[in-house]
């Protein structure tokens, strides 16, 4: 299905790409397919899908299009957070209607701060168990067009130490007091409508808060299991970017097989097709090497990511640990070869290919964008903490 989709939505991406604005009517593809309930229990009513399975088809997505594959991916890594903290009762609830009814899944968890965990959105509790929403939410990537909306805020605890507490709550996107701004401006993944959603007493109801006051903090302390929610994530992203340079890859190719010229010194030595000449095939066989060490490290890293998943609650730090230096070692290789290929492919195109006809810079702009979400070199630097000295990254949301 996925793949189908692909073959649909290639034909006018760079015409899509120019226009920005949102991906509507791709997203409303997905939505008929049924692949938003990929991830989803059976039990729920979904396809119960693996995880490399379900990052196969976010790479297959983002080959065709950056911006589809990160929506879809965003989707898919924003349903486990229900699994992983929420009540049976909510998973049943909220699992069921995204498989049954085709829900679309928001991201409003960022903020526009000098510290990228100083959170200022508010919720402040109502007598009822609920909360009332206030603040502005910035790199809401999937929100606008969703049905239902992943929230993060701060609270004052009602115990007697007062601590600011981090809430989490599933709502509805067209819950009163909930604004999805169209304001998302970038270089690249034009179109995620990833900008800005606002709250102005937005309720929050009793059954939609997701886990007590602290728990994902708690999670993460104790490296429990809601704390591989980062390792997934990061995952997703790498595969966003592998699919993004197999696409740029897929049109170098075929730009260089059908229009590129060889040069003059290439003709002289008797070579009649820029496909033929020996810089170019060595140049393409860099990008498939590349990949091919970074795809291989993706799905070995995504069958451990089943693996750890299927524990349940019997997942370790140890567990934890070992699959966030794998999932950061995938993060750093897929960032360096989703670059090199996406700018590279120039070398192999010419000048001619530059022309904003064949939109082959939007590779480029979409790896860039999205590879400074978090600085890869954390990544590495946590990869070599631990080759060095055995210690695991501290679990964060980022790390």
């Amino acid at each position: 299905m996925a793949r189908e989709l692909s073959r649909k939505w290639e034909p006018f991406v760079v015409e899509r790409d120019h226009a920005g604005g949102s991906a509507a009517a791709e997203k409303e593809d997905i939505r008929a397919s049924g692949l938003l309930g990929l991830t989803v229990p059976t039990r729920f009513g979904g396809l119960g899908a693996d995880w490399p399975t379900a990052l196969e088809v976010v790479r297959e997505f983002a080959r065709a299009d950056g911006s589809l594959g990160h929506l879809f991916g965003y989707h898919i890594s924003l349903l486990p957070f229900i699994e992983l903290v929420g009540s049976p009762r909510q998973q049943e609830r909220l699992l069921g209607a995204i498989a049954k009814q085709r829900w679309w899944v928001g991201n409003a968890s960022s903020e526009n701060n000098s510290n990228v965990l100083d959170w200022k959105v508010s919720a402040t509790a109502t007598p009822d168990g609920g909360y009332l929403l206030n603040g502005t939410k910035h790199f809401s990537s999937g929100a606008k067009g969703s049905d239902l909306l992943l929230v993060f805020a701060v609270t004052k605890d009602d115990s007697s130490s007062h601590d600011e507490a981090i809430v989490t709550a599933a709502i509805p996107t067209q819950r009163d007091g909930v604004v999805v701004n169209d304001d998302w401006q970038a270089i690249g993944q034009r179109r995620t409508d990833s900008g800005t959603t606002e709250f102005h007493d937005a309720k929050i109801e009793p059954e939609e808060v997701l886990g007590k006051p602290n728990a994902v903090i708690e999670a993460f302390a104790a490296a429990s299991r809601p704390s591989i929610w980062t390792p997934l994530i990061q995952l997703v992203f790498a595969n966003v970017y592998l699919g993004i340079a197999h696409g740029a890859l897929d049109a170098a190719r075929h730009y260089t097989t059908t229009a590129a010229r060889p040069w003059p010194t290439a003709l002289a030595a008797g070579v009649t097709r820029a496909a033929d000449d020996p810089y170019v095939i060595r140049t393409y066989g860099e990008f498939g090497i590349q990949l091919q060490a970074a795809d291989a490290a993706a799905r070995e890293t995504a069958r451990l990511l089943q693996q750890i998943w299927d524990k349940d609650d019997a997942v370790t730090p140890e567990d934890r640990g070992e699959l966030m230096v794998r999932v950061s070692g995938v993060k750093a290789l897929a960032t360096k070869a989703g670059l090199d290929v996406a700018s590279g492919i120039f070398e192999v195109i010419g000048a001619r290919g530059t022309h904003p006809n064949y939109g082959f810079d939007r590779f480029w702009r979409n790896v860039r964008t999205h590879t400074l979400h978090d600085p890869v070199a954390y990544k590495i630097a946590d990869v070599g903490n631990y080759v060095l000295n055995g210690r695991y990254p501290v679990p964060t949301l980022y790390s």
